[in-house]
């Protein structure tokens, strides 16, 4: 077992999984930018022939974990980012998981915007 906090999955918001895997053994997306990364999609465990968990992504009778072959980086640099693995940990974990921020920058540019598209409407007038 890891010693890492376990996450939830954004894709399909059901699996909880070590946030070290390369991709959600639930639904086979990066756990940090969310790109699909398998295709097709597995189904059955191919070992033993049975349908995977839908929750864990684990074959019921021999409990190997589906995409576990995957350990490649993503594009975004997970699971090799130590800095995006940590904030993945901070906000995602599956206990414990703290609140992101609000980005209020962003609020102010729109509501800066709409102010100026106002003014230009009222100017037109």
């Amino acid at each position: 077992m890891s010693e890492l906090p376990y996450i939830r999955c954004l894709g399909c918001e059901t699996t909880v999984f070590d946030p070290a895997r390369a991709v959600c053994p639930g639904c086979g997306r990066c756990p940090v930018c969310g790109l699909k990364r398998v295709k097709p999609e597995l189904k059955d465990c191919p070992e033993c022939a049975l349908p995977y968990c839908t929750c864990c992504g684990r074959c019921p009778k021999c409990a190997g974990l589906r995409y576990a072959e995957i350990d490649t980086p993503c594009e975004c640099g997970h699971p090799h980012n130590a800095e995006k693995l940590e904030d993945l940990i901070r906000y995602e974990a599956a206990v414990g998981a703290e609140s992101r921020p609000f980005d209020w920058g962003c609020v102010m540019v729109i509501l800066a915007l709409v102010a100026v598209i106002l003014l230009i409407l009222n100017a037109l007038r």
